[in-house]
This record gives C-alpha cells, sequence and structure tokens, in this order.
C-alpha cells in the first residue's frame, strides 16, 4: 500500500511538473514590456525595441495569440497541429509558441491585469507571427478607457502607430 501512495504521489508531481504552461516567460514578458514601454515614453519615436527571442529560454519558429473560449479543436485547426491542452479559459489570452510543428510552450494571461496586445502587419483572422516578427515595438496608448500595451513587429511599426494617432 505504501508503494501504491509513493507512487501515486510521484505521478501527481511529475504530471504538474511537466507542464509546458511558462509563468516564468510571463514574468519577464511583464517585466520587458514594462520597462521597454517606459523607455518609449523617454525617446523621439514614442517606441522602443525589443527581440522577444531574449526573453525566451527555449527556441521557436512560430508564435500564435489566441483569445478566450477558443477550443483545443480550434486550435487544432488554426495552427494545423495537434494541441492536447485545454480551451482558453474565459477572461484569458493564450501564447503558443511552436518550433518544428511542436507546441514548445504556452501561457496564458489575463489581459486586465497585464494589457498587452500584440497588433500584426496586415488584417488577419488570427494573430500569428514568425520569427521575422521577432524584433517588436513596444510602447503604452492611453485614452479615456486607460492604458495597454502595444507590441507590433517593428518592421512595419511606423504604419500602426499612425494608425492608432489618428484615433
Amino acid at each position: 500500500m505504501k508503494i501504491y501512495k509513493l507512487f501515486l504521489a510521484s505521478s501527481i508531481c511529475i504530471l504538474f511538473s511537466c507542464s509546458r504552461s511558462n509563468t516564468k516567460f510571463l514574468k519577464k514578458l511583464q517585466d520587458s514590456v514594462r520597462f521597454y514601454s517606459n523607455q518609449a515614453n523617454k525617446n523621439k519615436v514614442k517606441y522602443s525595441t525589443f527581440y522577444l527571442s531574449s526573453i525566451t529560454d527555449f527556441e521557436w519558429d512560430k508564435f500564435y495569440i489566441f483569445d478566450e473560449y477558443v477550443t483545443n479543436e480550434m486550435i487544432n485547426e488554426i495552427t494545423g497541429l495537434k494541441w492536447d491542452g485545454s480551451s482558453v479559459p474565459a477572461g484569458n489570452r493564450r501564447i503558443i509558441f511552436i518550433y518544428k510543428k511542436d507546441v514548445v510552450q504556452y501561457v496564458d494571461f489575463e489581459p486586465y491585469k497585464f494589457p498587452v496586445f500584440f497588433y500584426t502587419c496586415g488584417g488577419t483572422d488570427q494573430y500569428e507571427f514568425s520569427t521575422q516578427d521577432d524584433l517588436f515595438a513596444v510602447y503604452q496608448r492611453c485614452d479615456k478607457n486607460g492604458c495597454i500595451y502595444a507590441m507590433i513587429p517593428e518592421r512595419c511599426v511606423k504604419s500602426l502607430i499612425k494608425l492608432h494617432q489618428a484615433k
């Protein structure tokens, strides 16, 4: 009986310790976005840049941002991969990193606690980014409803900042 309990306890520990959810990455992302956004407020162009890969401790060649309520079936359909994780919980967004057609990391975050928004260079149904978009421009945008952090691939930041300033 002791062996069974020991086996069960160690299995549970292994199960939870092997989760691919990466809250350490989320903390690095939050710290970096806040830091570079503060830097942007001090410079002439009003944005600052950093490489997303500089805060990941894993390789990736693509990542997706999914909104709340996106099911694992929808994730499979959009990415073309087999996602065996849960659906995106209410009030959350999910970042899923892919390397060589495998999900390598993911993290859920609550945008009301950490209001970061990723923008693509053009109109798209799904937020998908590749390594060509590794260099992100970051800035803070505020209006009467509060402030958000914007992350835009640096290669297309000038046109999108003009669009945001026009609003």
